[in-house]
């Protein structure tokens, strides 16, 4: 089921002030909340949209007259559709275009390539810190995706303390 944000933090519909509609696919409420939190702190007028799952996210995509977002994340392990077969859809059936980042807190190269394999835009490994994840959607968001090659493929991964 499509969880709507709060009002007051994302805007549902869409983003406001030139912000980007962002979607979004997590199954983890505490990482929607830090997700959530750390776009809202950029404060730049992004929209939100959250779905607990790909097949969501994928049917949000397909309905007539909905209005397309600019990014989307997706968490890897969901239940329903994971976030890899969720991409692999986005590809075949939807858009071969659409900025698509593949979030989660799985690092290993298999991983990242079968991502890159399937035709993300990204892989990103989820911070462990607001700070670095603040940091992170800033450097992500700030770069115009549909105007680069799709063989792009922007990686980043969370350094473990050693």
């Amino acid at each position: 089921m499509e969880r709507t944000p709060n009002p007051q933090q994302t805007d549902p519909a869409g983003a406001q002030n030139n912000g980007q509609l962002i979607f979004l696919a997590e199954d983890d409420h505490d990482d929607i909340y830090l997700f959530e939190r750390a776009l809202n702190g950029l404060k730049t007028g992004h929209g939100l949209r959250v779905f607990g799952n790909g097949k969501e996210l994928l049917d949000a995509l397909k309905a007539a007259g909905a209005k397309e977002p600019d990014i989307v994340f997706l968490d890897i392990n969901m239940p329903v559709q994971n976030g890899l077969e969720c991409l692999l859809n986005i590809r075949k059936h939807y858009s071969k275009e659409l900025p698509v980042f593949l979030f989660s807190t799985a690092q290993d190269r298999l991983t990242v390539e079968q991502a890159r394999k399937l035709g993300a835009t990204g892989y990103l490994s989820k911070p462990s810190s607001m700070e670095e994840l603040s940091s992170l959607l800033t450097n992500v968001l700030a770069i115009q995706w549909r105007t680069r090659s799709v063989n792009d493929f922007y990686v980043h991964l969370q350094l473990a303390d050693t």
